[in-house]
């Protein structure tokens, strides 16, 4: 964008063109004749007026100078609001099952992996849950820390037996009650029912609603659990199977009684889909002032305008004889 900051001034330039072009007499030296300059060459020709109108160029570029002429680019000021979430993840043995290739587990690191790299400017959490549940990183923004830690979480990073989500709930409560963002997530991904811990998931899920917090539950796996359990004397790995072993109700209950919302993946793909659904609903917030920074120009007129009357002068006081 261009503008001239007093652009009023700008109309002294036909007043000069007006008066530089007016017949206005003017004093010279006296000749009896000029008849000897003429035969020495010295005629009058438009080289003559080169100086005059230099001058002229000269005073115009100054008066645009004056009239402040300035560039100016448009600039956005995008103020963020990020939100703060805990992924409280499943690491109970039958997140072992192969009904996802390689597992669950696996597949569901991998996508949660995906899901951090889309949320640039939000605090991310990660809590890990099976018979007990404890933070593994609190909530940051290092989300390259986040994601390594995460490749590494297996399901013997919790020494005990079972599926605790009221307890995965709680930790995530805990990582969120200091939290001054305007939107609280918990985001818990699990294949089992409540199995074991201290707290009751409805209770905590309330605690969650007093809270602010929204949780949204994923529920993973197929109809059919088929875990390893070691090899047999061929060196065969052998699997135990078995059907069910997820409490759809419950994790219903938990995301209607904070207002989120609850999803079963079958496979792989069914999750990825889940945790682009998530990422559509918890959007970052996004406050955008636009606004425009000028670069004043008049310097470089200035230069140039002085530059053209010096060289005007010499050309019309010494370079070239004024013939009358």
């Amino acid at each position: 964008m261009f503008r001239f900051l007093h652009w009023y001034l700008l109309f002294l330039i036909p007043i000069l063109i007006y008066m530089f072009f007016q017949k206005r007499g003017t004093k010279s030296i006296g000749f009896s004749s000029i008849t000897l300059l003429k035969e020495a060459g010295m005629k009058k020709t438009i080289k003559h007026k080169i100086g005059r109108y230099l001058i002229l160029a000269g005073i115009i570029l100054l008066v645009v100078a004056l009239a402040r002429p300035q560039s100016g680019k448009e600039l956005r000021n995008i103020k963020k609001e990020g939100i703060d979430i805990v992924v409280a993840l499943d690491v109970s043995g039958s997140m072992k099952s192969i009904d996802f290739e390689p597992n669950r587990l696996s597949v569901a690191k991998d996508t949660i992996s995906r899901f951090i790299e889309g949320r640039k400017v939000d605090r991310i959490s990660l809590v890990i849950f099976s018979g007990t549940a404890y933070t593994k990183i609190p909530l940051t923004l290092d989300h390259n820390i986040l994601k390594e830690t995460l490749a590494s979480t297996s399901t013997e990073d919790v020494n005990r037996d079972g599926t605790a989500i009221g307890m995965g709930i709680s930790v995530g409560i805990n990582r969120l009650k200091k939290s001054k963002s305007k939107s609280k997530v918990i985001i818990l991904v699990t294949d089992g029912e409540n199995n074991a811990g201290k707290i009751n998931p409805k209770t905590a899920s309330k605690l969650a609603k007093d809270m602010g917090i929204k949780i949204y539950t994923v529920g993973v796996g197929s109809d059919i659990t088929k875990v390893p359990v070691g090899k047999d004397f061929f060196g065969q790995v052998r699997y135990q199977t078995y059907r069910g072993g997820l409490d759809e109700e419950l994790l219903k209950q938990i995301a209607t009684a904070t207002q989120g919302e609850y999803f079963r993946a079958k496979d792989s793909n069914a999750l990825e889909e889940i945790f682009d659904r998530i990422d559509q609903l918890e959007k970052t917030e996004f406050d955008v002032n636009n606004y425009f920074e000028y670069r004043e120009l008049a310097f470089g007129f200035i230069k140039l305008g002085l530059l053209l009357i010096l060289v005007g002068i010499f050309l019309e006081k010494y370079l070239f004889l004024k013939i009358p």
